[in-house]
């Protein structure tokens, strides 16, 4: 075992994800690569590039593919009681509720502490509340998130501000390299993994409303391993209503929240509908990305993304009705006119400028390990 000073914190993440597009493993990045004093072991759920990324920042990797099935779940816990017991971690952190579900009894029986960070809605009915005592402490990105564990001592950090957005003509130059072409027309994006709980396929079914005729749509993510064939879901779907002529696949942009600015809104249309998902949005790191472009944002359903669109200087973008592919296309109608969309972008720039910096959200961060570990 490689020599760790005394004041290191020996601190092993378990990440539920192995991408990098999430904002769950952004905000696991961006935490680990701004923290000092850590020592970090992380072992990651799913093959992909966060390893890598983790990996560059001086972390020991450890990579073990879980499926969702209780056996998988049962030989992944297996392999993290003996991973835990050979190293040794003063703290565990896991980073979503299928990491805080493998780890929670390796670590109980060794009696190590532990620290979920609850980014989502996911099976907020059955684990959040018994997760949520065998955890030594519990972070949410969103208090809304976090309420559903009832832990009185819920600790809220919410993602760091990020960085500003590409300017306009840089954005577009960006997509336009990649192969997108802009038109005259107001285009809406929608940027995150390709799962049905995302409501891509709400907003594909705006367009086909007289409201939403104007709008295009540009979506930018790949299909998740769970649900290879949602491409082509969508894709059918906007053929046979009629809309395919206005919708784009992008596919995966690394970085693609800096290139908001290109359009002129940003949806976020997380819905109910998918077995074992979110019904609602979390934190929702996209539509910050939107405020700081000063592009408005549509959200579906009250929540994080909801509350921090009203602002002191009015909205800074629409709610509506989850999984309501008819409210969707009003709003879009309303924020066809430049001016309103003017309006609410620029407070919602006035909004997200007040958020904390990466380096504030990692020193929150290693203060709440400490506190878990009795440093």
């Amino acid at each position: 075992m490689s020599w760790v000073s005394a004041s290191e914190l020996k601190v092993t993440v378990i990440s539920t994800f192995g991408g990098t597009a999430g904002g769950a493993e952004q905000w696991l990045a961006s935490v680990l690569a701004h923290s000092r004093g850590l020592r970090v072991r992380a072992i990651i759920l799913e093959a992909g590039p966060l390893a890598d990324v983790l990996a560059a920042q001086g972390a020991e990797i450890l990579v073990l593919p879980t499926g969702s099935s209780a056996r998988d779940m049962a030989n992944t816990a297996r392999l993290l009681l003996a991973d835990l017991r050979a190293h040794r971690p003063e703290v565990i952190v896991a980073n979503g509720v299928k990491a805080m579900a493998a780890v929670a009894g390796p670590a109980v029986a060794l009696g190590i502490p532990r620290v979920w960070v609850k980014h989502d809605h996911s099976f907020d009915a059955s684990l959040a509340r018994p997760l949520g005592r065998i955890a030594t402490k519990v972070i949410a990105t969103a208090l809304e998130v976090g309420m559903p564990t009832c832990r009185k001592d819920l600790v809220v950090i919410e993602p760091e501000r990020p960085a500003d957005p590409e300017s306009r003509s840089s954005a577009l130059a960006a997509l336009a390299h990649l192969g997108y072409t802009a038109t005259d027309q107001p285009t809406c994006a929608i940027i995150g993994r390709l799962v049905p709980y995302k409501g891509v396929d709400v907003g594909i079914a705006s367009l086909a409303y007289d409201p939403a005729r104007r709008w295009r749509l540009v979506v930018i993510g790949a299909a998740s391993p769970a649900t290879p064939d949602e491409l082509e879901r969508l894709t059918a779907l906007a053929a046979d209503l009629g809309v395919i002529d206005r919708v784009d696949f992008l596919g995966s942009i690394p970085g693609a929240g800096r290139l908001v600015s290109a359009f002129d809104a940003l949806a976020v249309l997380t819905r109910p509908g998918q077995p074992n998902a979110p019904d609602r949005e979390g934190y929702g790191i996209t539509a910050t990305e939107a405020m700081l472009g000063g592009i408005p944002v549509v959200i579906a359903g009250p929540g994080p993304v909801a509350r921090r669109l009203q602002t002191p200087a009015g909205p800074a973008g629409i709610m509506v009705a989850q999984a309501d592919p008819y409210a969707v296309a009003e709003a879009l109608a309303t924020l066809t006119d430049p001016d309103s969309r003017l309006k609410m972008g620029q407070a919602g720039r006035n909004a997200a400028l007040l958020q904390p910096d990466a380096q504030q959200v990692a020193d929150e961060f290693v203060g709440v390990l400490r506190t878990a570990s009795r440093r």
